[in-house]
């Protein structure tokens, strides 16, 4: 590093020293290095006019710097680091040509070529064109299967691919397009491992899980001949639509069909527990009281003054007068499993209140929540029974669980979907 510090202005020639020896360090033609702001800057000098005084060749394009360290580079040195930077260009330049020149040589030679590295050294093997004569000739000594030329069905050797698995032979998986010999296929006669695309057709035959109308994939598999399972999903069916089945064989005998809980055939009640659902509603005081937005989660629509799942749409829920409700549309409570439920607390302390529901004579459900209120009975128990009429709290719902008319939106939709899907497959 050289003496002092030097003082630079921007877009000027005149550089200013304080502490300096320029008269002695330096020369007309020598250089001088700064660094301004992290950037390092190479001035050549014009001419030297004290010791604290010098003019530069050009100007100084950098920020204006005060108190800038320095070092003096001679002439004569920066000549020498000319010359390295003439020396690798040279090399650099005289590596590209052999770059040049070898891949012209491996792309179109025969035979060995030989390549020149950029240090003089050498390399001899075989141009890219030879290797392709003698792939070829390796190639015309090879036999191959059937399948390298892609023969596609479902035969022995066959290549199988997306959407060719062909016409089903005896009960092998396979991807059917047609409802041929469908009607007459036991579930029990699928024993091979695969996909049985519209293969079986509920209630034909012993163990099928649903009526005449309903239509599964059935998916087959296997460890062993005689241990296998089978998981059964529903096509077109307006019983088991969005659901899951599944049952095991163990040497000939079968286990009783299990059904898959999933988002399709379960409800959250008010307290978050999970329920077995099929046409669902969730009952509130108003839709602008209710404190839980919850009530309308995916899967259920607003219907007045409560929401329905997709199976229940149709139905209309009102609220006539304190702790009344009127629901129209259903075929009243499911006749099977659970029916009702009174609001729940969210936070689990339990029921919230007492609820009934009785049959209308238009085919409506009349709905009543009570208070809780307990009483002690003449042997002496307490015994929880109906108070005053109640509203919905804010922060629950009801829970009722319906039978939907054939003639619902829900149900209609099921069978058109159903019919239009089967005549497809038939066509």
């Amino acid at each position: 590093m050289s003496a002092g510090t030097l003082i630079l202005t921007n877009n000027s020639a005149a550089v200013t020293g304080s502490g300096t020896a320029f008269t002695t360090e330096l020369a007309a033609g020598d250089f001088i290095v700064v660094t301004v702001g992290g950037i390092p800057y190479t001035l050549a000098i014009k001419t030297v006019n004290s010791n604290t005084s010098l003019t530069l060749v050009s100007s100084y394009t950098g920020p204006t710097q005060a108190g800038a360290a320095w070092y003096a580079v001679p002439r004569v040195a920066m000549n020498l680091v000319t010359a390295a930077l003439v020396a690798q260009s040279a090399e650099a330049l005289r590596g590209l040509n052999y770059d040049k020149q070898n891949w012209q040589s491996i792309f179109s030679g025969t035979g060995n070529v030989t390549v020149t590295l950029p240090d003089g050294s050498s390399f001899t093997g075989p141009a890219w064109n030879s290797f392709t004569q003698a792939l070829n000739g390796k190639m015309d000594k090879v036999t191959l299967g059937s399948s390298a030329f892609l023969n596609t069905g479902n035969n022995a050797g066959d290549v199988l691919t997306v959407g060719s698995m062909g016409t089903p032979t005896g009960t092998r998986g396979f991807f059917q397009t047609s409802q041929t010999n469908v009607v007459s296929r036991n579930w029990t006669d699928l024993t091979d491992i695969g996909l049985y695309d519209y293969v079986v057709q509920g209630g034909v035959g012993t163990g099928a899980p649903a009526t005449n109308s309903d239509y599964f994939y059935v998916y087959n598999i296997r460890r062993t001949s005689a241990a296998f399972q089978q998981l059964a999903f529903p096509y077109a069916t307006p019983t088991f639509a969005g659901r899951m089945l599944f049952r095991g064989n163990n040497g000939g005998t079968w286990s009783p069909w299990a059904e898959i809980y999933t988002t399709a055939n379960t409800t959250k009640s008010s307290d978050g527990t999970i329920k077995a659902a099929s046409p669902v509603a969730r009952i509130v005081k108003s839709r602008e009281e209710t404190e839980r937005a919850d009530v309308a989660e995916e899967g259920f629509s607003w219907c007045g003054c409560g929401t329905a799942n997709a199976e229940a749409e149709g139905i209309k829920i009102f609220r006539l007068d304190v702790g009344v409700y009127v629901l129209t549309g259903s075929d009243g409570l499911a006749s099977e499993g659970w029916q009702i439920l009174p609001p729940m607390d969210p936070g689990g302390m339990g029921e919230l209140g007492v609820v009934e529901a009785e049959q209308t004579e238009s085919g409506g459900l009349t709905i009543r929540l009570y208070k809780r209120k307990y009483i002690l009975s003449d042997e002496g128990e307490i015994v929880k029974t109906k108070g005053e009429l109640m509203d919905v709290p804010a922060n629950s719902w009801i829970d009722v669980r319906l039978d939907m008319p054939d003639n619902s939106i829900w149900n209609q939709n099921q069978k058109e979907a159903m019919k239009g899907e089967v005549q497809e497959s038939a066509s």
